[in-house]
Parts: structure tokens; sequence; C-alpha cells
């Protein structure tokens, strides 16, 4: 079988989480190598008449779609459709729920018409929410960034006018943000895969802020992620263990994930992010139904704690297209 690897084109200058890419190719492409397939790779373009043309020349059987930014999140559906179009089975979510989860505030406003917590929001257009905003922390967040781009430990700010919020927000220039109420409490992160009998919650990771100083924010912003020399990036931990209090909260968040998968047409494999306050109430923060599925991703991770190993990973997901 003919597997075509399409994946991120990468900028002049790529930042850490850009090169993260080339090397979640490098380990797709040996998983699928190492157990038989014909692997051929190449880079997203908006020139689609050229990318149909290097696409039809290697004829692929199926497309394993790496493409996980495309000017932000908020035009991955692009890719999707392009692959529908051109009538090619491909990995992951289809065009329908890339388009609907990808951009974070129509996301956020179809998990409360469904009933899905969600925290409070606005944008800097939009502002009949914005007195439960005040005097409380929020997390200004860009619209349609993956990966933690945006995010500081500055993006956790207090506001004590709806016109000093608002002016913030404007002022974030060309990047479109919008402020979030900030959760206090535990992070999660679950992760969903489909496989020959259906559609399986994989076990559930907490991220752990270890030794946090009390005037540290607790987020898994772009340094902890990406800055490998960083505090935060050496004291955030992801765990699978809890205890037998935690039964029913982890119930919860696998049964709400669910439900995320469903209302934006999960495909293949997805990753649900939450965050529980002090109260034990769960909140869905982004629903990525494309997330990275690099070896030491956390949806690797959890897929190593259900005993996959990463080619059995791999394998499982090019054959749920």
């Amino acid at each position: 079988m003919r597997v075509l690897i399409v994946h991120d084109s990468l900028s002049e200058n790529p930042s850490k989480d850009e090169l993260d890419t080339l090397d979640e190719v490098e380990q797709v492409a040996k998983a699928l190598t190492s157990t038989g397939y014909l692997v051929s790779r190449c880079a997203f373009s908006l020139n689609l008449p050229l990318l149909k043309k290097q696409i039809e020349k290697i004829h692929p059987d199926v497309i394993f779609n790496l493409v996980e930014t495309l000017n932000g999140s908020r035009w991955l559906h692009i890719a999707t459709a392009f692959f529908e179009k051109l009538n090619i089975p491909f990995t992951g979510c289809g065009s329908r729920g890339m388009y609907l989860s990808s951009d974070k505030l129509l996301a956020k406003q179809l998990m409360k018409l469904a009933l899905i917590p969600t925290p409070a929001w606005i944008e800097n257009k939009k502002t009949d929410d914005i007195s439960q905003l005040i005097g409380v922390p929020v997390i200004v967040k860009p619209i349609a960034e993956e990966a933690s781009v945006g995010i500081s430990d500055e993006s956790v700010q207090t506001f004590k006018t709806e016109k000093a919020l608002l002016n913030f927000l404007r002022k974030k220039g060309e990047r479109l943000c919008f402020a979030e109420k900030y959760i206090e409490g535990r992070e999660f992160n679950i992760s969903v895969m489909m496989d020959t009998s259906g559609v399986k919650v994989l076990p559930v990771a907490e991220m752990q802020f270890l030794d946090y100083p009390k005037n540290k924010v607790h987020i898994a912003g772009y340094e902890a992620k990406w800055d490998e020399e960083s505090f935060a990036y050496t004291h955030t931990v992801r765990k699978f263990d809890f205890l037998e209090t935690d039964t029913h909260l982890i119930e919860q968040l696998k049964e709400i994930s669910l439900r995320c998968w469903n209302l934006f047409s999960g495909k293949g494999y997805a990753r649900i992010d939450f965050r529980v306050d002090k109260a034990g109430n769960p909140f869905v923060l982004e629903v990525n139904m494309n997330p990275c599925i690099s070896s030491d991703s956390g949806f690797s991770a959890a897929c190593a704690q259900s005993g996959l190993t990463y080619t059995a990973m791999i394998q499982n997901i090019v054959k749920g297209y």
C-alpha cells in the first residue's frame, strides 16, 4: 500500500513547534516503512493545482494527514476538504469536524449550545458576557493557533474595568485573541481513538505543575511545551495514576470527551483538554481533532499507557481511515 504523508510547510525561520513537525514526519514514516508500507512525503501548499499534480503523480492509496497548522489552525479544513475533493482516503478527521473545531470561538459556541461546559469568554467585538470576566483572572488566547503559540504567563491577567479588558484585546495586533475565564485547578488531556471495535477513550492524563512558585500561573503554555531550558518545561509532568476518589471525575471527563467527539464529527483520533475547578467541575478548554502524534506527544503517551507501541498506534491510525 502506498501512503503519502502530507505535512506542514515550514516558514523561513521555523520555530521549535514547527521543527517538531519534521521529527513527527520522520517518526511516522519510520513506523509505516517498518511494517511494509511504501511511504512518500509532500508538504501541503495553498497552490492547490500544483499540489494536485504532485499527489496524482505519487498516486497514493491513502494520505496520512499531518497538516496541523495552516496560517494557524483556522484554515486546517482546507487541507481535508482538498483531500475529499481528490477522493483519496486520508487519516484523521474530515473537513466538517476540522472546520467546526479549529476556529476556537466557533467551537466554544457549539459546545455551549450542546451544554458541554466550557469557560466563559468574550472576543473583542462581542461584549455580552464581559461583566463576569471583570475582577477575576482571565487568560487571553489566540483564536486560531495550535501548540500553545501565543500563550505565556503574561496571558493570565485580571482586569478591573471592561474598558481595560477590551483595550488589551484590541491591542494584540494581527493575532486575533479572545479572553476566557481562567479556571484555577487541575488540567487534564483526554485522548480518543477509533479502532476496529469502535471509539475508545484512552487512559486519562493529568498535567501536574510541580513545585511552581506561588506567583507563577499553572498553565501548559508555549514555554512548558517547547523551551527545554525553562522551569516550566522541566516542572510540568504528565501522570496517569489516580486515587479512587477521582473515579467519578475521570468518568465525567471520558463522557464529556465522547460528547465532544460526536459534536465535532470525530474520526481517527483526537485530544480534548480540560481544566477542573476547585469544586470539581470540569470545563473543556479545547477540542483538537488533529493533535500532534510525535513519539513524545501526549496522545502517544496515552496510547503507550493503554499498551500500544508507537508503531502499533500508527498502524491503527492508517488502517482506520
